[in-house]
């Protein structure tokens, strides 16, 4: 038996042209409308791929925003200082026109003055980021560990004043360097708000400009621990 191959006749192979030319025609329409897709959501792609990289706490955006808002609270908390060792406002917020350091900004950074500012406001956002935060859990639960076998004994009327002396000096070890350190940190604090509060006073002014330039020295007092929060927050620590 003789097998026989099936063969297109000229008439089918007129018929299929139209078919094949009407598929190349869209394919290259889909080609072209796909290709202006991708390049018109190149724009809103690359945006929300910063936002996520700004937003995600594992992304590396998230660590230079904490970092900018770090060194941008440290400067801010400055301003106040600095205006203290004879500089000029580094903003210009509730300044009058042209009394800001404005293109001061391109030097600042050589002068002795400015840097000591930082030092200070450094200094200050250190002892009241203490005062704030105190102890850690593991440090504090060492400190206690250390101590608790400590007890002091009764009052024994029969013994010597010395050894009553010797018992109270037992009793209150420790506690007289706590208060002095208590009250140095109340002087630090209080050096923040007068520097805050002299370099931008409000008194005497309108009510509005008054509550406006309140709020901005507050800013300002807690710009550098708010700052250095984020920073922490932003490296995964509490």
């Amino acid at each position: 038996m003789v097998k026989t191959t099936p063969t297109t006749t000229d008439e089918e192979a007129t018929n299929d042209t139209p078919k094949r030319e009407e598929n190349d025609f869209y394919a290259i329409v889909g080609r072209i409308i796909s290709m202006g897709v991708k390049i018109i959501g190149v724009i809103p792609y690359a945006i929300a791929t910063v936002f996520d990289n700004f937003i995600g706490q594992d992304k590396p955006g998230i660590k230079v925003l904490g970092g900018i808002l770090l060194i941008g609270g440290v400067v801010m908390s400055a301003d106040a200082f600095f205006q203290m060792f004879g500089g000029k406002p580094l903003f210009p917020f509730f300044e009058p026109p042209n009394a800001w350091i404005g293109i001061g900004w391109l030097w600042v950074w050589t002068k002795v003055n400015f840097w000591a500012a930082v030092v200070v406001s450094v200094a200050v956002m250190w002892v009241e980021s203490y005062a704030i935060r105190g102890k850690n859990l593991n440090e504090a639960k060492r400190g206690y560990e250390e101590i608790k076998h400590h007890t002091v004994p009764e009052k024994n009327k029969a013994t010597v004043d010395l050894v009553e002396v010797r018992r109270k000096e037992y009793k209150r070890a420790g506690m007289n360097e706590r208060s002095v350190l208590g009250l140095f940190i109340l002087f630090v604090v209080l050096l923040d708000i007068i520097s805050a509060f002299v370099s931008r006073n409000p008194l005497g002014q309108p009510p509005l400009l008054l509550l406006g330039m309140v709020g901005y020295n507050a800013c300002t007092i807690l710009a550098g621990e708010v700052g250095y929060a984020l920073w922490r927050r932003a490296n995964g620590h509490n």
